[in-house]
């Protein structure tokens, strides 16, 4: 038997709530990095290159700036002035000196050089200077082909939110723009750190599903265990299949207490249930000894064992097509007389005697049945004229023969008038064959008892 349930299966609904909420977990970290980055590090990138650029502008637009660099206006400030190189120093140190943190090597920090070479960096900045029409400085980490802004993008493609670019103006003391200067924060090392972090996420992901798995095994497995082998208990109680269950109890895993609870209760609802079934059982017996009985009271005469007139008639009513029926009616002769001389306990031994020897020659499929008094009917189908002559004749004459022994070491015989009626193709009902079978009896009894008589053979007066 199958069984179907539309509930979901606990074993997947725990798994799908622990992996659920481990990738609830991991999104929410990520969730959280990514605002505090987007909180926290823009701002602060930004306001970075604000910095960094008022702070190169500062220098550029101070009164001392042309005569420090040996320029008249800062609008002569170019590659071929004479303090040119001068002026790149102070640029390049804005870059370089506030943002750098040097490899660790042993003990001793490596003192940065002015080269190119890149130490690690909290933040590298990203210095252009333009002046009228010429850049005169762009950072050495930067391009040098293309204009700043591409320069800028190909440099930072993947970082953009990040750290946008700052644009300052440098104006002249009549107000007019003359140059700009682009400056961003670029932070590499933080860069770093994201993706250190965004891999400590996956390996964080792929540990907690770890730990689910393990859990799973070693609490939820034997939980779920258990819990199937109730199931299969119940089912098999439900199916029926319960003997083995019975002889043996219940065989499961008893890994929690509660569990364990169940499988006691369960265990005392299948004792109760075989002794349940052991009453019943009793009971069926019972009641099935019983019906056996009263059917035997309802269809069998209590002193011959013969079919009664009820039951007789039952037993024939689908036989009454069939070719060849014969229906005997037999009445045993002057049993008044031997009631009246041996009592009822002797009339009651020749009825016995009488029946059994009516079951003796009427076997097979013949119907016998005692219809009431000393009045018995024997119905049988298929019998050729000459078969119902003979057998009917052979019954008279085995009754005739027959010897009964009555209380008192007595013995006497009996007679029987016989009456049948014989359809070779039956169109008769049955109260027309009985009354055929009833008016040969009577002839048989009027014209001198023990003989047979056929319906139809000689000349016939209907009793009454």
């Amino acid at each position: 038997m199958k069984h179907k349930t539309g509930s979901p299966s606990l074993s997947r609904l725990i798994r799908r709530s622990m992996n659920s909420s481990t990738l609830f977990t991991i999104l929410v970290f990520a969730v959280i990095v990514t605002i505090l980055l987007s909180v926290v590090i823009r701002p602060l990138a930004q306001l970075g290159a604000q910095l960094v650029a008022h702070s190169t502008m500062r220098e550029m637009t101070s009164p001392a700036f042309p005569k420090n660099h040996g320029i008249a206006r800062l609008e002569d400030l170019s590659p071929e002035a004479t303090g040119f190189e001068r002026w790149w120093k102070t640029v390049e140190r804005q870059e370089v000196v506030n943002y750098r943190i040097p490899w660790i090597d042993g003990d001793e920090p490596l003192a940065y050089d002015e080269g190119r070479e890149m130490p690690r960096a909290l933040h590298t900045v990203d210095i252009v200077v333009r002046l009228g029409d010429q850049e005169l400085y762009r950072s050495a980490y930067l391009s040098p082909s293309g204009t700043a802004e591409e320069a800028l993008r190909e440099r930072n493609w993947l970082y953009d939110y990040f750290n946008k670019p700052y644009f300052a103006p440098i104006v002249n003391d009549d107000g007019e723009e003359v140059g700009l200067i682009i400056a961003r924060i670029y932070p590499p090392l933080l860069v770093e750190i994201v993706g250190v972090t965004a891999v400590l996420m996956l390996l964080l992901g792929l540990l907690c599903f770890y730990v689910n798995y393990l859990l799973g095994k070693w609490l939820i497995g034997p939980l779920l265990r258990s819990l199937g082998q109730l199931r299969n208990v119940f089912r098999r109680l439900a199916d029926g299949d319960v003997d083995e269950l019975f002889e043996k109890g219940i065989q499961m895993d008893r890994s929690y207490s509660e569990i364990e609870d169940i499988a006691v209760e369960t265990g005392r609802i299948i004792d109760n249930t075989k002794m349940h079934m052991e009453q019943l059982k009793q009971k069926n017996e019972e009641l099935e000894a019983q019906k056996k009985v009263l059917t035997h009271q309802a269809t069998i005469d209590g002193l011959t064992e013969l079919n009664n007139r009820r039951h007789f008639l039952e037993l024939i009513g689908g036989r009454l097509g069939e070719p060849g029926l014969m229906l005997m009616l037999l009445d045993i002769d002057d049993f008044k007389r031997i009631n009246d001389t041996y009592g009822h306990a002797g009339g009651d031994v020749i009825l016995e005697g009488f029946a059994s020897v009516l079951k003796e020659s009427f076997g097979g499929h013949a119907v016998v049945g005692r219809f009431g008094g000393e009045e018995f009917a024997v119905f049988s189908t298929r019998l050729s004229e000459e078969e119902m002559r003979s057998g009917a004749e052979r019954l008279r004459a085995a009754i005739q023969s027959a010897v009964f022994d009555l209380p008192g070491s007595r013995s006497i015989g009996v007679t029987a008038s016989i009456g049948v009626a014989y359809a070779p193709q039956n169109v008769l009902t049955f109260e027309e064959l009985y009354q055929q079978a009833d008016a040969a009896l009577y002839a048989s009894k009027r014209t001198g008892k023990n003989r047979v008589t056929v319906f139809g053979e000689s000349p016939f007066r209907l009793p009454g």
